[in-house]
């Protein structure tokens, strides 16, 4: 996730309604529907679209797979969809047009995918926009940058798991600009920073916020499982370790900066001090409310890795990532900075 926009979410899980009409006989006789036949034909154009849209490549080293799906390349011809059809679900268009070509690739079997699709439908009213948006972006550009820190990132921290990065239309109606669903599933949301960054540092934001996502994703395929509770403990631990290891692979370009505060502020530790073992809330893990500072849960979660690293200076990435979080924070003795 950049940083400015991180957000650990937990929303309703989407439901996909498939009605089935059938059609009365009549009198008059008629050629069967062939269903299978139509299936085929229906799963050919599916194919056909993901290929379009898909870029793939490996790791030359490792041998790992990732993909890059393109899903913004569908809006021009869901939002015509839409306009020929006005007495038609947009919803169910949306379903149909942009979720059912990238939903295997993009959301099947995500542990952390708990949220409604639906509520990413554009309005009318942002139909011009986002083609604005699509025709501004640059694909090969795009899959270069991607692939090198996808490369980077896979270099350091290696996983058998395939990594796919979606690329959505800028969406108002989410709080991040990228998300990491689960193990492999990366989302990459168009941002309006296109409007004001030279293309250089968009660039730069961006390789870093692919890195802290890929860590992400093989943080989930190490810890995650379905009956897994996520503690603000966990939460500052994820994302603390996300920047650091952009300081790995990005050591000039990464979001401390952004994040970083060297201090042990008593007085903020308490405020959460208690409630590491409880659910995660975002008002701890990004701050900027009720006394604490902005992403004041990046910055602990950094520190904490940071002093476990300092206590263990030769552990590998691979290592500090497979530690759970409570072995990070007892064994870095992060307490020492606050007695």
């Amino acid at each position: 996730m950049i940083i400015a926009n991180k957000v650990i979410i937990s929303l309703g899980m989407l439901l996909f309604i498939f009605t089935l009409s059938a059609c009365k006989q009549t009198e008059q006789p008629y050629e069967p529907v062939n269903l299978e036949n139509e299936l085929s034909h229906e799963k050919i154009t599916l194919e056909n679209e993901q290929q379009n849209i898909t870029y793939s490549f490996k790791n030359t080293k490792t041998g790992q797979e990732f993909n890059i799906i393109h899903a913004y390349m569908l809006y021009e011809k869901y939002f015509e969809t839409v306009k020929n059809n006005p007495d038609e679900s947009p919803y169910e268009l949306y379903q149909q047009g942009i979720i059912e070509p990238v939903y295997d690739a993009c959301f099947k079997d995500a542990e952390y995918y708990k949220f409604s699709l639906f509520q990413w439908t554009p309005e009318e009213s942002e139909f011009n926009s986002i083609l604005n948006q699509i025709e501004s972006m640059d694909k090969e550009h795009m899959n270069k940058l991607i692939e090198e820190s996808l490369v980077k990132s896979s270099d350091i921290l290696s996983s058998d798991k395939k990594t796919t990065v979606c690329v959505f239309p800028e969406n108002e109606k989410f709080p991040s600009d990228m998300i990491t669903f689960g193990t492999g599933k990366i989302t990459v949301f168009l941002s309006e920073l296109n409007n004001y960054f030279k293309l250089s540092e968009l660039d730069n934001y961006n390789k870093s916020g692919i890195s802290h996502e890929y860590h992400h994703s093989v943080w989930f395929e190490k810890h995650y499982t379905e009956d897994y509770f996520m503690t603000v403990l966990d939460n500052i631990i994820l994302e603390g370790s996300a920047v650091m290891f952009e300081t790995f692979v990005y050591p000039e370009i990464n979001s401390t900066d952004y994040v970083l505060d060297e201090s042990f502020n008593k007085e903020y530790w308490s405020m959460i001090e208690t409630y590491l073992e409880s659910s995660g809330t975002n008002e701890f893990i990004l701050g900027g409310s009720k006394g604490l500072p902005d992403y004041y849960g990046y910055s602990e979660g950094y520190k904490m890795i940071r002093s476990y690293l300092n206590l263990h200076p030769d552990a590998t990435v691979e290592e500090w990532t497979s530690k759970s979080p409570r072995e990070i924070f007892e064994e870095g003795n992060y307490m020492a900075n606050y007695e």
